[in-house]
């Protein structure tokens, strides 16, 4: 547990680095957030808390500056409330008083507003399961492994390859391509997705093959989201305006990242978040892109069909104007779905 006078000072070198990008001092801390303490406490504490890991000090003479460590306290415990100023609303006013028919209007809409308010890389991933199935096949390749492939009304095959458990013949194969087709046909690919075979299992008519449906169904639901993301972004520029990526370096291994969609996908939506939720990624020790952060809601588009918004930019990120303009894009859209 940290002190009240620590998390204090924590909060102000976190809320100063954002916002100067440079080591916060002892003396600024004094003089900004806490005139009625000594330069020499302050000093100690910032000392105690850069032992605790909390803090670290580029250079001898230097001030301090957060770690992910710090981040991710802050986000979890320190972090206040941001208010939209008046250009914040004309900007989401702006967006959304221009003609809007489909959806794809509305999620291009979203993206622009959220990378004009924050100065970060916004992203929308679309989930659209809605298409049904019509068939699962089995197809055994002779080689120890199984093609696993769905079809369903769109004419869409989504497929994948899973190695075949010891001890399973042809019959079991046949018998398992069965009770995937009494399981699913007919289905949208959304409850596919989100089926629990627990229970499913326990079930004494499928307890000689539970090892392979177990090992299908997984590779199932991986490849069927797979087939039904759609993932836009918009602002990659905008990470030139932040000291991280000033070197080229810096600069072209975040501008590759933004080009790996499947990856971006995943770390939007493999999150275990609720609709309206917001989840924090602080880098690579939370499977965010080194040296990014990545912050992202969930929202729902309609029937069977899902989402996120968000945005990835540095860890030094204003995580709290983020939120606020996530929290507020979320329940617009609630309103523009309906």
């Amino acid at each position: 547990m940290l002190s009240e006078r620590k998390r204090k000072i924590l909060c102000a070198v976190v809320d100063g680095y954002i916002s100067s990008a440079q080591p916060i001092s002892s003396k600024e801390i004094q003089q900004q957030y806490m005139l009625d303490c000594s330069s020499a406490t302050i000093r100690n504490e910032l000392s105690a808390l850069e032992s605790m890991g909390y803090l670290i000090q580029p250079h001898v003479s230097a001030g301090r500056i957060p770690s992910e460590l710090a981040f991710r306290f802050y986000v979890d415990q320190l972090m206040n409330e941001y208010q939209l100023t008046s250009h914040d609303v004309e900007i989401i006013r702006k967006y959304f008083s221009q003609r809007i028919v489909t959806l794809e209007d509305v999620m291009t809409a979203v993206m622009h507003i959220i990378s004009e308010i924050t100065d970060y890389t916004s992203v929308v991933v679309k989930e659209d399961m809605s298409d049904k199935i019509t068939a699962i096949k089995l197809l055994d390749l002779s080689n120890g492994k199984l093609l696993v492939v769905i079809v369903t009304d769109a004419r869409l095959l989504k497929d994948g390859v899973v190695e075949i458990p010891e001890g399973a013949d042809e019959r079991t194969l046949q018998q398992a391509e069965k009770w995937l087709n009494k399981l699913f046909v007919g289905k949208h690919v959304s409850e596919f997705v989100n089926f629990n075979y627990t229970y499913t299992l326990a079930n004494s008519q499928f307890s000689q093959f539970n090892a392979l449906f177990k090992k299908i169904i997984d590779v199932l639901k991986k490849v069927s989201l797979e087939n039904g993301l759609d993932v836009e972004t918009y602002g990659q520029h905008k990470i030139f305006q932040h000291s991280e990526y000033s070197d080229v370096h810096s600069a072209q291994r975040f501008l590759s990242e933004m080009e790996q969609k499947v990856k971006i996908a995943q770390m939007f939506t493999n999150d275990g978040g609720q609709q309206g939720s917001v989840t924090i990624k602080i880098g690579e020790s939370d499977n965010a892109p080194a040296g990014c952060s990545v912050v992202s809601t969930r929202i729902s588009l309609g029937e069977n069909v899902s989402g996120s918004i968000g945005v990835i930019g540095p860890v030094r990120m204003n995580y709290k104007k983020v939120v606020t303009v996530l929290d507020k894009i979320s329940d617009l859209l609630i309103d523009i779905i309906k």
